[in-house]
């Protein structure tokens, strides 16, 4: 119990950290009334009404589907739903319709991208920073040589954690550096973006790196950014710089020197807390790229997206992958094959119960903070919402009268986003109602 309050806390105090970053980067402010129409994953507001009309009686299994099937009607054509009894010993399909046809995911990737990310780099596991040394260190504490601050692709690394490593330097007897500090972002590719801009940067994801500070920046290479950063911190703990803050590949004799200095993230799990429950699109990027690295190649885009695929295969679903976050608009799953990685992964420990704490719930908090307020949903669901141009989705679980229920309900072909929100509130309320 302490662990699972300590990650809930970790994991809240990264969502807060993090806020600025969900589908953002520094000067996307102007843009945001756009963005909340048509695309970035941003928190919304059920229909007032909705608490009012809504009851708490418990629903049969027939009713449940009729219900649904009422409500798919007046959803968008080109959509798609599936809802399935997790625990039940037979008839676990609820309601299907058009559940086996691909649509886009929008943020509703984040699902596959964070799963990968606790399977392959453990919900445990932590990204580490690191700081060596070339040179001699003389018996005065004086480094002749240079200091590198050597990227693992963390995306929650800070202010804190650059005092970390500087206070580490000056345990390891540093006093001053006649060289330079040199960011080493070489873990990952130079790729800031994802394939919808080119891979280059835009207003919905700030620039990707190996090595980046605060969020990464659009001012300047994020790298050296952070080794700027770096270079004042090691100045106010009264280590002298002498030289200039720069990029460079530390040499591999460098590397293979024991590190003057160490930060660890916060764990995979609490970082997959961050990309979900707020739709960080900068951290699920980052992860994806860090699966790829993990495997003992440069990070990239490409490669962790294959991995995310292979992954879903192992477990039974489909998803045609081409980032991590889903603003590309070729990411493609349908709802089957959502919910079929949302029923798998609940039998995986280090996989199932991170990503359930990770989604957004009802009436509580992220994306899905003010929907579903005062209904029998609220706190009782759990949720991955997903808007980008044209698509509004909603995939998660509910704690319904008698178990959980998986559900994932597609929307592509969306007008007005309100509407389509409306109709996946009210399905997720009858969900919610169901017992079997």
């Amino acid at each position: 119990m302490k662990a699972t309050v300590a990650l809930c806390a970790t994991a809240a105090a990264l969502v807060g950290a993090s806020a600025a970053n969900a589908g953002q980067g520094q000067g996307a402010a102007a843009s945001l009334d756009a963005a909340r129409s048509a695309r970035l994953d941003l928190p919304q507001s059920s229909d007032p009404r909705l608490a009012r009309q809504s009851s708490r009686d418990r629903i049969s299994r027939g009713s449940l589907r009729r219900n649904l099937s009422r409500l798919a009607r007046r959803a968008p054509g080109a959509s798609g739903y599936y809802v399935y009894d997790i625990d039940a010993n037979r008839r676990r399909v609820l309601f299907d319709r058009s559940e086996g046809h691909r649509r886009k995911l929008a943020s509703n990737e984040k699902l596959f991208t964070t799963s990968t990310a606790l399977h392959e780099l453990g919900s445990g596991g932590r990204i580490a920073t690191k700081v060596k040394g070339s040179g001699t260190l003389t018996s005065a504490g004086r480094l002749r040589g240079d200091l590198y601050l050597i990227g693992g692709g963390d995306p929650s690394l800070g202010a804190d954690g650059m005092a970390d490593l500087a206070h580490d330097v000056r345990r390891a007897g540093i006093t001053s550096v006649r060289g330079d500090v040199l960011g080493d972002d070489t873990v990952f590719d130079r790729l800031r973006g994802v394939p919808d801009t080119g891979y280059g940067p835009s207003v919905d994801i700030a620039p990707l790196s190996g090595l980046t500070y605060g969020g990464s920046t659009y001012a300047e290479d994020p790298a050296l950014a952070a080794a700027r950063a770096f270079r004042e911190r090691l100045r106010g703990v009264g280590i002298g710089v002498h030289g200039d803050a720069s990029l460079g590949l530390a040499p591999g004799k460098v590397r293979a020197r024991e590190p003057l200095g160490t930060h660890r993230s916060p764990t995979i799990a609490a970082l997959v807390a961050a990309t979900n429950k707020v739709s960080n699109n900068f951290y699920a990027e980052m992860l994806l790229k860090g699966i790829w690295a993990a495997k003992g190649h440069q990070g990239t885009t490409r490669g962790g997206a294959g991995a995310v695929e292979r992954y879903a295969r192992s477990v039974g679903s489909r998803v045609s992958a081409l980032d991590g976050s889903g603003l590309t608009d070729r990411n493609l799953s349908s709802p089957r094959d959502i919910v079929r990685l949302l029923v798998a992964v609940r039998d995986q420990g280090q996989v199932g119960g991170p990503l359930f704490d990770s989604l957004a719930i009802a009436g509580r908090d992220g994306t899905l903070d003010d929907r579903m307020e005062g209904t029998i949903a609220a706190g009782r669901c759990h949720g991955k919402t997903g808007t980008i141009n044209g698509v509004s989705n909603l995939s998660g679980y509910c704690r319904s009268g008698h178990g959980l229920v998986a559900f994932s309900l597609l929307m592509n072909g969306v007008g007005d986003y309100d509407y389509a929100r409306s109709i996946q509130d009210r399905m997720v309320v009858k969900i919610a109602r169901y017992r079997r």
